[in-house]
């Protein structure tokens, strides 16, 4: 099965065991995952009907009724206990976190989380590692004119982070990748084209320039 470059990230970051896709849609990524000896067995996870029966009917297909176990719940409400990686991938920031919080006695059963934040990565970073999590890998691609930033957490009792961490990420930022630089070349160029515009508040100027030199800082 072809997976779009976002998803084959995804894919490679995930490390040998069972896993749970929360917000699975059609199932691409453990189907792949499952197909390829990633994983013995996984579950992927939807909360409405319809995509729920897609994400049934894309398994069936597959022929993996009896390696993949779709389940109609909400979030991580129904995690199993002997889930070994959770995926929540291609939601926004605040989604993933509230997704998290929302049963923290599941929550409290996660060894190794992957998140793909399609907005707020920032406070991800930071709410994650609050609530018991070290980042271990990151990435960062482009696909389609979209950056997208990859973290995979694991559990544990202490992290040591800034503020650059959160905003850049901590491995992101010592990296400096090609994409990475991209990112945000571009995005001060943005800032620069804003500040050019002569209608801003004083308010807005100030943010824009302090951000501007934190990026400058960085690359």
């Amino acid at each position: 099965m072809k997976l779009s470059f976002r998803l084959q990230t995804i894919h490679d970051m995930v490390p040998k065991g069972t896993v749970i896709d929360i917000g699975a849609d059609h199932g691409k990524l453990v189907i792949a995952l499952f197909k390829n000896g990633v994983v013995p067995h996984a579950y992927a996870v939807e909360n409405k009907q319809g995509p729920y029966s897609r994400l049934v009917s894309a398994i069936k297909e597959a022929g993996l009724e009896n390696d993949i176990t779709p389940i109609l719940s909400d979030g991580i409400k129904d995690l199993p206990g002997h889930v070994d990686t959770v995926i929540i991938a291609g939601m926004g920031g605040n989604n993933i976190i509230d997704i998290l919080k929302k049963y923290p006695n599941k929550e409290k059963q996660i060894q190794t989380l992957i998140v793909d934040a399609h907005s707020c990565v920032p406070k991800l970073r930071q709410e994650v590692t609050k609530l018991g999590f070290i980042i271990a890998d990151e990435k960062i691609i482009e696909e389609d004119g979209i950056y997208y930033e990859i973290i995979k957490f694991i559990r544990a009792k202490i992290a040591f982070y800034g503020d650059k961490d959160y905003e850049f990420g901590p491995i992101l930022r010592s990296e400096k990748s090609q994409t990475f630089k991209e990112k945000y070349q571009t995005r001060i160029d943005e800032i620069n084209l804003l500040l050019n515009s002569n209608d801003l508040p004083r308010e807005r100027i100030d943010q824009l320039s302090a951000e501007k030199e934190r990026i400058q800082g960085i690359l």
